[in-house]
Order: C-alpha cells, then structure tokens, then sequence
C-alpha cells in the first residue's frame, strides 16, 4: 500500500476529534491506564473511509517517531510503508472488514526512517451489533526477526557449503573412477600386446610411463578422497585416515621419481633413483630443518626393473617415516644413513640406519611399517632384519636379497 504520511481527509480528521471525545466520555481512568502503559496502542474508526487513527497512547507515539496531532486523522496502514506486501495488506483489511480478531507481524516505518518489525493485534470494539472502532496494540520485535533473519542466512550459507563439498566429493570420486578404468584399459592394452607378442620397445615405454602416471593420478584422487573424509570423521579415525594418507603419498612419491632407461625403457637407474628419493623423503618428512641429515650411499652401476625397484622404494619410504617418526623425538638433531652394495655372492644389501633412541621391544613387534618392511622384502625375494646398533644408539634396517639375473652362491 502506498504510502500516506502527510495526507489526510476531511473525515478522518473529524473522526479522529469525534473518536478522541468518545474515548475522553469513557473515562478518565480509562484514557489515563491506556495512557500510562508501556505497550503501543491506538484506535482507529473502521465507520471512516480508510480507518483513521482517532487516538495514539504514549507509548505508541515513542515508537513512531511522530508527534500526536501527526498521527491524528491518518489512514490506518500510513505507518507499515512499502516493506509490507500487497497480501499483508490484504489479509489484515479482509480481516478487519469481517469483523475478526488478528494477531500478525508486520513492517513498521518510523518517522526518522528506521525500519522496526511489530506483532500487532487487532481487536474489533462492537456496540449493539456493530464495528465502532478497533483497537490495536503493538510489540516491538525487531531484535527477534534479525536473529531469525540472521539464522536463516547461517544455515542457507552452510546449505550452499555443503552442497559444495558433497558436488567436490562427487566429482573427486568421478575422475578416480575414471582414472582406474583408464588404467585398467591400459593394462589389458599391455597384457594383450604381450600375448600377441607385440613387444614393440616404444610403443611398450609408452605402455609403462601411461600406467605410471595413472597409478600416481589414482593415488593423489585416493589421498584427497581420505583427505576429504578426515575432516568429517572424529579424532581417532582421523589419525588413522592420517597415516594411510602419509603411506598413499609415500607410494605417489616412489612411483613420481621412476625414470627408465633411454635404451631399456623397463630399467631404472637405480643409484640417481634413490638419491632423488632419500632427498624429497626427507624434506617432506623433517619436522624442522636441518633436525636430521640424510645421506645415501648407493653403488654404481645398477639398472633394474619396477617389480624390484619399487619395493626397494617403499623399503626406503617405511624405514625414513618410522626414523622421523620416533627415532628423534623432542627436537633431538641426528643422521640417518642409507646404503645399497653388493657382497660379491650374487646379494645386495639395502641398509638403513640412524642415530636416534633405537626401537623398544613392543614397537618391534607391532609396527605395522615394520610389517610392511617385510612384505615388501618378500616382494624382491629377500629378508629383513630390524635391530638395535650394539652401542644403543640407534637402529638398523637391513633387507638382503639376490641381484636380477645373478644365482645366488
């Protein structure tokens, strides 16, 4: 409804002065208990065309802003201004007219322009049958509104937000899917060249690096898929998520540094392979740096496949996490010392060892990094040994196993 500050009619004006008479005649105790109330009221003249206010308590003319003889003659709706909506209106003169009681919320324009929210009621006053007048009070419920405002933009925000993540998640567990089928492609595209005898030696490096670059792709999807349900789950599956997320990484790590041969594209050069190793595994896993210096000794020479290398790689990734780990706890500096030679009998030894505390007894046998050391020892036909030095300071990781190609004597 438009707005009517300023305009009034005639009538509503006299009604305003009739209705003021009339509720002077009820009373002085009357006037002065609406008077000296603290909640907003008035009273308007349904008998008027447009319903003038023909009396405003104290209170309800602090609330508006306006001076008495402002209010005074206006159209009933001249204070909810262009906040309110056309159904509003609607519902409260339908409301009105049918003679109803109406309790509603509704806009409310101040005179200096502030904008107030009121729950309002409106009672019909009948005198032999008839509407005379109707009387309206008001609660000022600006403060509850904006909270409510206020909760309901907090919970369309964290809607959106996770209708963001759940649409992230999904796209995420799409491209894995993607990714290991392509993978699977790719592997049955190797397997049937090998079965036809297509051994193409560029067509199958290109076989090699594609899977390669799969598996890591695959990994880093699964390492953000863990990454993802981390943050949802509670404390300790979140630590245990953790360690499968650091485990993922260091397989991403071992299959990102592989680089085969220019004339055997299914041999790696094995000694730059575990320098380059040594070298990011201990950047990434020092918690301060220059705490631990990690040093690789590795012999010339040796160029072997994936089957071999990688297990090696994981060997090396398990030993350096659990030295990081635990063997330098409280800040304590150290030095961790990787080795790989060979003992003149067909065997070569991968050797890890630090400086740090050593390992306890019950750690020994329930450390399922440990564990994996020895599967990954079977994987190049080997053994491992995990011991104390015999000074006390320290322990040493040793796997042996038999050179390719070379009988063991």
């Amino acid at each position: 409804m438009a707005v009517r500050k300023k305009s009034r009619t005639r009538k509503g004006q006299a009604a305003a002065e009739h209705g003021v008479s009339d509720l002077k005649a009820l009373g002085g105790p009357f006037v002065e208990a609406v008077e000296a109330t603290r909640m907003p009221m008035a009273v308007t003249d349904p008998r008027v065309t447009d319903n003038p206010i023909i009396y405003a308590n104290a209170a309800f003319l602090e609330l508006s802003g306006y001076a008495r003889e402002e209010v005074m003659g206006q159209g009933y709706f001249f204070l909810m201004g262009q906040l309110m909506q056309p159904e509003m209106a609607a519902h409260i003169a339908e409301a009105m007219a049918a003679h109803r009681k109406i309790n509603v919320d509704v806009p409310f324009n101040t005179k200096d322009g502030r904008k107030l929210w009121v729950t309002q009621l409106i009672d019909p006053i009948v005198q032999d049958g008839q509407v005379i007048q109707h009387f309206a009070s008001f609660v000022d419920i600006t403060d509850r509104v904006r909270r409510e405002a206020s909760l309901r933009e907090a919970k369309e925000t964290l809607d959106r937000r996770v209708a963001t993540r759940t649409r992230r998640l999904q796209l995420t567990k799409e491209r894995l899917e993607e990714e290991v089928e392509r993978r699977r492609r790719v592997e049955a595209t190797l397997r049937d060249a090998l079965a036809q005898g297509q051994e193409d030696l560029r067509f199958r490096d290109f076989l090699v690096r594609e899977v390669n670059h799969r598996t890591k792709n695959a990994l880093q999807m699964a390492v953000t898929l863990l990454e993802l349900q981390a943050r949802q789950s509670d404390p300790g599956l979140r630590d245990g998520l953790r360690i499968a997320m650091g485990r993922l990484k260091r397989i991403g790590e071992v299959h990102a540094l592989l680089t085969y041969e220019a004339d055997r594209p299914d041999s790696i050069d094995v000694p730059p392979y575990l320098r380059r190793l040594c070298q990011d595994l201990s950047e990434s896993l020092a918690p301060h740096p220059g705490q631990v210096q990690v040093e690789a000794d590795v012999e010339e020479g040796g160029a072997w496949g994936p089957d071999l290398v990688i297990p090696l790689g994981m060997i090396v990734g398990e030993a350096l996490t659990n030295a990081f780990k635990h063997a330098f706890p409280d800040g304590r500096k150290g030095q961790v010392r990787v080795e790989l030679h060979g003992g003149g009998d067909g065997l070569m030894t991968l050797r890890i060892e630090d400086d740090g505390i050593g390992l306890p007894k019950l750690r020994r046998k329930g450390s399922l990094g440990l564990r994996l050391i020895d599967v990954f020892a079977k994987q190049v036909k080997g053994g491992a040994t995990v011991e104390n030095r015999r000074d006390g300071e320290g322990a040493i990781v040793a796997v042996t196993f038999p050179v390719p190609g070379i009988s063991a004597a």
